[in-house]
């Protein structure tokens, strides 16, 4: 049942986010992007580095080739000087410093005459005092002696890989060689592969982040969905579903709110519904009462103010005795209902033949000149609480004759529903009830024919009673009606079983 959003009615418990605040969309997107960039970065970190330290390597390697190339040349001069007895002198180391320059181009080489060493363990150089024989460095440098491979130096926008070593002559003291060689390249080609991953990178987040985006707006769509019907059943539309199909965690969700949903709108419609009869209830119990408490009031009114003729006062004697007596069996069915609440009835083995013929007995007075016919219960017994179901079938029966059947009879048999049941139904070809009033005919005080029911000193409680009677026993009234061809009315008993597992 949908009901409409009452005016001023207001719901924040199901809000939207504020301007200003992030979705749970834009939330995944911003978290899945951060960490794809991370990934990204590291990775290319990596490799970059990788290939750096590769080309670093190759480079190096060259170079040194290069200069053991040079050392080894040196010392085969010398070793020729020495051979021929001609002396090493330090302008030949200059004129060989001029000739390696013009050879390596620009490449700077310098050379220097060891004059004195001390090693330094602890910080693992060697504290040389050199002379310069030959320097064609464009900047200020001097040996390291260090024990590295190589060591980098950048200049301006250049960078240089340095590498020295110390050559010994038999009868003078060490030759320092000192080379650079030109690195620029591979620091320049670092460069570029970064630019280029990061330009990569770029695109790659930014296609990235519109994919993630339409996903992460896909994926949380059901979310919205259920935003939007919980806002909905809040405001009073109680009927509002997700009918979300997802199989994943959603989909149960969804499953789980549509239950809750539909729990909720069952409360709802059972607490109006319970409303509406306490109302029904309030009004029909007033007017019940209202009805013959002002007839009787009338006619004792009249017999009080004014001197009546026997015959007058006859017939208004008779009024109020009738009206007292209805509103005497109001008062019981009433009584009645009240005590069935908390009763608990104690259920015996009862022959249905003897429930049947006790009714009868007690029926029969009163609904003339309409029949009951009995069917033969044969050695049924039933487990039931005796006065109770006589006074069940007793309402049937009264209920029946009064609409008023075809055929002069009520009709009062069973059925075998299992071999642990038996279903006892009163059925009459009357009036019938119409289709609408099936489900509020048990309610008390309602009666479908409200003048008909009064005229047979009705007052609409008696199928309340059964109702709580039959409840009492474990059923339910089960009733069936076709206006114009009649009614029939069920309650269904348990049985009780002979050694054989017959129905006894």
């Amino acid at each position: 049942m949908k009901n409409e959003k009452e005016p001023g009615r207001r719901f924040d418990g199901g809000r939207c986010p504020k301007q200003g605040q992030m979705t749970l969309a834009g939330k995944l997107t911003l978290s899945m992007l951060f960490v794809l960039a991370l990934a990204l970065s590291v990775g290319g970190a990596v490799v970059l580095q990788g290939n750096f330290d590769d080309a670093l390597q190759q480079a190096a390697a060259q170079a040194e080739s290069q200069h053991l190339l040079y050392c080894y040349v040196i010392e085969s001069d010398i070793m020729d000087l020495a051979a021929r007895g001609d002396p090493v002198t330090e302008e030949y180391f200059a004129d060989y410093g001029r000739r390696l320059t013009e050879y390596t181009g620009e490449n700077p080489v310098a050379l220097y005459r060891v004059a004195a060493e001390q090693v330094d363990d602890k910080a693992g150089r060697i504290e040389m005092t050199v002379r310069t024989l030959y320097n064609s460095f464009p900047w200020q440098e001097a040996p390291s002696g260090s024990n590295e491979t190589y060591r980098i130096r950048r200049v301006d926008k250049a960078t240089y890989l340095l590498l020295e070593t110390q050559i010994r002559t038999r009868s003078a003291p060490p030759i320092l060689l000192l080379t650079a060689h030109d690195v620029t390249n591979v620091f320049d080609a670092r460069g570029r592969a970064l630019w280029r991953f990061c330009e990569m990178e770029f695109v790659v987040l930014v296609f990235a982040g519109v994919v993630i985006a339409l996903l992460a707006r896909r994926l949380t769509k059901p979310l919205v969905r259920l935003t939007q019907a919980s806002r909905s059943i809040a405001s009073g539309a109680y009927d509002e579903r997700t009918s979300l199909e997802t199989n994943d965690e959603i989909g149960v969700l969804s499953e789980s709110f549509d239950s809750m949903a539909q729990a909720v709108q069952e409360k709802v419609d059972a607490l109006e519904l319970s409303v509406q009869q306490r109302e029904d209830f309030m009004g029909a119990f007033t007017h019940e009462l209202k009805t013959p408490m002002t007839t009787v009031i009338g006619y004792a009114d009249t017999l009080r103010s004014m001197q009546c003729e026997p015959e007058l006062q006859h017939r208004a004697a008779g009024y109020i005795f009738s009206e007292a007596k209805r509103v005497e069996a109001l008062s019981e069915n009433l009584l009645k209902l009240l005590g069935l609440r908390d009763e608990a009835p104690q259920l015996t083995a009862v022959r249905l033949s003897e429930l049947f013929a006790q009714t009868q007995h007690s029926i029969e007075p009163v609904i003339r000149p309409v029949k009951a016919e009995f069917a033969d219960a044969q050695d049924i017994t039933v487990y039931a609480e005796r006065a109770l179901m006589i006074d069940l079938l007793y309402n049937l029966i009264k209920n029946a004759a009064t609409a008023k059947p075809k055929d002069g009879c009520v009709h009062i048999g069973w059925q075998k529903e299992s071999e642990d049941a038996v279903n006892i139904f009163v059925q009459d070809t009357g009036i019938g009830i119409p289709a609408q009033a099936l489900q509020r005919v048990t309610e008390p005080f309602y009666m479908v024919d409200k003048s008909r029911a009064r005229a047979g000193g009705g007052s609409g409680m008696g199928l309340s009673v059964c109702r709580r009677i039959a409840q009492l026993h474990g059923s339910q009234l089960q009733i069936e009606s076709e206006e114009g061809r009649g009614t029939t009315v069920t309650v269904r008993l348990a049985v009780k079983k002979t050694q054989g597992g017959t129905v006894q």
